[in-house]
């Protein structure tokens, strides 16, 4: 998605900047477009005044987005260079004000003025100020206007093309004044947006109106820049609306005629009004609001990726934990959130369309299913949960509310086991003979254990490397593969770190057709391989370091063995490395699009893995603790009485932790595969 922040040319709200902060403030935006400061233009101001803006701002945590230049606001015959002269030092003051933008024009043209003949003149003196202002880092950014070179879109490109530093500001409401259709210059210009300045025009009124109340097509454009785009996109509002102190003074009828065409009592009233408008347009353009639950690792992770602009159809509004320094975390990190002492509040607030549970994993089914009972829509973090028998409660719930359940396999967007996963369905190799991973590269040491209570007990996390490390694996396995029918197991419990759960596991497993299966993981081997082979009747698959392997060999093995004449003859095979283009985007952010997308649609076809198929890998979890727990087999269907009586005895002999520091991991990408 294109993460939209908001930001504001305060000077329509109020002309001092303490009542520009304030207006900023009330209306939620954390940014300026710092154009004038009691009636002067910021380019009037020097350095040494804007040290006094720049400090202002900081203590009342505004941010500016960029300055809102005049420059290029001059007739193309105009001396330049005096001109030039002022854009410098307002390129100081944008340096101090720490502003990565400087907004500017590209020359009005009188009548007579042949746009063709004048081009180069236009590019010669834009590229001079684009040149100069990039040397201090600061990018300039040029937005279209009814009078000047750049004011139809086809222009705009022209200008673009020349000069490829030079950022695009997209204004609706310009467009229209020159009687241009804003979608059409988005669709021409939209790969060169920069950012977009927020105002709406009516076509019956001929005048500007707060976004959504026009005819700019502003929700749709944002929606499809929002879908097409992975970035942070500043959405700046430039209300543009009237005011007079003598509203108040009309007879309600007439009042209420008046505010139709966007007329307000108040600069402040209009400023409120148009900023309430340019976020109810972006909500619209992203409508599924998201709550985080739980903070630590994997809540904060999907906050950084929604910072990033890595999701797409949604925003994030909420975020639970039963930690306070966690929600202060969040706050931080996303300003202007809600947030909630506890899941329950989080999900009984009406703030949320939907919710993401990344909380410690037996607090899966009970939230999700609390989350279900409210109408709200849900994307579980991995594992399911910690045993069958409640993640079928949590599923039997998820059908009784029709609501859209999804499960955060992001593993399954990744375009090699998508490949896997294709050749071993299609049946077109023919069936499964034998399939070995080895997933030793888990490797964690023991202030990992140590960074949470709950981890690695039996009472907070419900297991070791199956439960924690290997759902992803565990998943893929029977999604590529198939669900097996019979289960071995030896599970060492706190064999290489000083834990209760397990740390190193081998499983066997059999399938309907007679084929095998072995699973290998540990995190204990700092050197260890991530190798997956899958053998078919005419085939076979070597997954490791980044590429498949694949040998075709054209023929049934198993006619093969029963009429060859050789007793050594082999098959030949042909031998290829397919090439794999993998999905764009962080593989969570990319799962999480897809639920979002599948909320809006209604679509459960979008989502990468259902939130029921939560279970399949979990019975192969469970069933191995189980095996290794009675020192036999056990067959599929699990059963699942015995296993939870199994567990709770687990349970009961857990012991609290010594050596706990709590922590939430800065970077947690390793853990992505």
């Amino acid at each position: 998605m294109a993460r939209f922040t908001f930001s504001a040319f305060s000077d329509e709200a109020a002309k001092s900047l303490e009542e520009q902060i304030a207006a900023c403030k009330a209306a939620g935006i954390g940014a300026m477009e710092l154009r004038g400061i009691d009636g002067r233009n910021i380019a009037t101001f020097d350095p040494a005044e804007a040290e006094e803006i720049k400090a202002k701002l900081d203590a009342a945590g505004i941010a500016v987005s960029a300055i809102g230049s005049p420059f290029g606001k001059l007739f193309i015959e105009e001396e330049f260079e005096e001109h030039f002269a002022e854009f410098k030092n307002t390129v100081a003051v944008a340096d101090v004000l720490e502003a990565p933008v400087i907004r500017m024009f590209s020359f009005y043209f009188g009548t007579e003025n042949d746009h063709a003949a004048l081009k180069e003149e236009v590019v010669r003196r834009v590229s001079e100020m684009v040149k100069y202002a990039k040397k201090k880092g600061i990018q300039c950014c040029h937005e279209n206007e009814k009078g000047i070179y750049g004011d139809t879109p086809e222009r705009c490109l022209e200008l673009l093309e020349a000069i490829p530093a030079l950022g695009c500001v997209f204004d609706f409401a310009n467009f229209m004044e020159c009687g241009c259709d804003p979608l059409a210059a988005y669709q021409l210009l939209k790969s060169k947006i920069t950012y977009f300045h927020i105002k709406d025009y009516c076509k019956e009124w001929k005048q500007v109106v707060p976004a959504g109340w026009g005819d700019a097509k502003i929700e749709e454009i944002l929606a499809d820049f929002d879908a097409s785009t992975l970035d942070v996109v500043t959405l700046s509002l430039e209300p543009h609306l009237k005011s007079f102190d003598g509203l108040k003074d009309f007879d309600a009828e007439t009042q209420r005629r008046l505010e139709e065409k966007s007329a307000y009592a108040t600069r402040d009233e209009a400023f409120a009004q148009a900023a309430k408008c340019m976020r109810e347009v972006a909500e619209k353009a992203q409508p599924v609001r998201l709550g985080i639950i739980g903070y630590g690792n994997m809540g904060s992770g999907h906050a950084g990726m929604y910072k990033m602009g890595q999701h797409k159809r949604s925003h994030v509004v909420a975020v639970a934990d039963i930690l306070p320094e966690r929600l202060e975390s969040a706050k931080q990190d996303l300003p202007g959130v809600a947030t909630f002492s506890s899941s329950q509040a989080l999900i009984e607030s009406g703030l949320c369309d939907a919710v993401i549970i990344a909380t410690p994993h037996y607090g899966h089914p009970p939230i999700a299913m609390a989350a279900f009972a409210a109408g709200l829509h849900v994307m579980s973090e991995k594992p399911a949960g910690v045993y069958t028998k409640q993640v079928r409660e949590m599923n039997e719930a998820a059908a009784r509310s029709g609501k859209i359940f999804a499960i955060m396999y992001n593993q399954r967007s990744n375009t090699f086991n998508r490949y896997m996963r294709e050749a071993v369905q299609s049946g077109r190799y023919g069936e499964l003979k034998r399939v070995v991973w080895i997933i030793c590269d888990w490797y964690r040491t023991q202030a990992y254990y140590n960074s949470g209570g709950w981890r690695a007990t039996w009472s907070g996390e419900g297991g070791g490397v199956l439960i924690n490390q290997c759902p992803h694996n565990l998943d893929l396995w029977q999604w590529i593969c198939g669900m097996p029918c019979k289960i071995s197991a030896t599970c060492h419990e706190g064999k290489w770190h000083d834990i209760e759960v397990e740390d190193d596991v081998t499983v066997y497993a059999e399938y309907p057709n007679g084929a095998t299966g072995t699973f290998i993981t540990t995190t204990a081997e700092p050197m260890g391989a991530n190798r997956l082979e899958i053998t078919l009747d005419k085939a076979k698959m070597i997954c490791e370091n980044g590429k498949i392997t694949l040998y075709e060999t054209g023929i049934s093995t198993e006619e093969h063995i029963r009429t060859a004449k050789d007793g050594f003859d082999r098959p030949k095979a042909t031998v290829t490395t397919p090439e794999i283009e993998p999905l764009p985007g962080h593989q969570h952010a990319i799962v999480l699009n897809a639920f979002s997308e599948a909320i809006v649609t209604g679509d459960r076809g979008k989502l990468f893995a259902q939130g029921e198929e939560g279970i399949n890998g979990l019975t192969i979890s469970n069933a191995a603790h189980l095996s290794s727990w009675l020192g036999k087999p056990v067959t599929l269907p699990l059963d699942e009485d015995l296993f939870y009586a199994e567990l709770q005895k687990k349970v009961a002999g857990s012991k609290a932790k010594s050596s706990v520091n709590e922590a939430v991991a800065a970077d947690i990408t390793a853990s992505f595969r």
